[in-house]
């Protein structure tokens, strides 16, 4: 069993959904004038099964256009970084992260699961992540309750391009949350310095992007 196997026998699903695949990074997208939402399928083999799992993603341009000019490290392939990814079990609890496969009948009962779990779930949520506003106000929820689930240093400069440019009322809110999570933990002076120099760009600039 190959990725690109796993990949294909999804393929028909999620284009009925409006998702295309592409072909050389093997993910599904589904593509908006200011960003896009994306479906990761991955394979990992061990000794004795096989685990598919799946990742949701959303990207919003003006955000990821913002942030790689300050990150103190480079994202590889910066053109297809996304702004905010996650686990199905982090959108429900009856949802698995990862999925054992050991013959080919599991793996026609994890085609079925999976597409139900979008049907219920994962499409909605897709949907309403890829407003920017609702996608700030996740940030924000997630700052509050001290709930990380992503890398802080990236979650902080995304959480903050975002409500500077798509919902200003709530920049000061979470500027001063992840200022304060940052200092609380164990980074260095470059990453604490590259955070300092965005906070500073972000509130000198009136208008950071369209």
């Amino acid at each position: 069993m190959r990725k690109v196997d796993v990949v294909d026998l999804h393929s028909g699903f999620f284009t009925n959904h409006g998702f295309v695949l592409n072909r050389s990074q093997l993910f599904f997208e589904k593509v908006f004038p200011h960003g896009k939402q994306v479906i990761f399928v991955n394979l990992v083999e061990s000794s004795a099964a096989y685990f598919v799992e799946y990742h949701l993603a959303v990207r919003i341009h003006a955000v990821e256009e913002l942030v790689q000019k300050f990150l103190p490290t480079p994202i590889s392939y910066a053109d297809q970084s996304n702004t905010l990814s996650q686990t199905p079990d982090r959108l429900g609890n009856s949802y698995p992260k990862k999925i054992t496969v050991s013959d080919q009948v599991d793996f026609a009962n994890i085609l079925n699961a999976t597409e139900d779990f979008f049907l219920n779930k994962g499409f909605d949520w897709l949907n309403q992540m890829i407003d920017p506003v609702v996608l700030e106000k996740e940030f924000l929820f997630q700052s509050k309750r001290n709930k990380q689930d992503f890398n802080l240093v990236e979650a902080a400069f995304r959480a903050t391009a975002l409500s500077k440019l798509y919902n200003p009322e709530d920049y000061q809110v979470l500027r001063q949350a992840f200022l304060e999570k940052i200092h609380s933990q164990d980074f260095t002076p470059f990453t604490i310095a590259s955070f300092l120099q965005f906070l500073n760009h972000l509130d000198n600039e009136k208008q950071v992007a369209a």
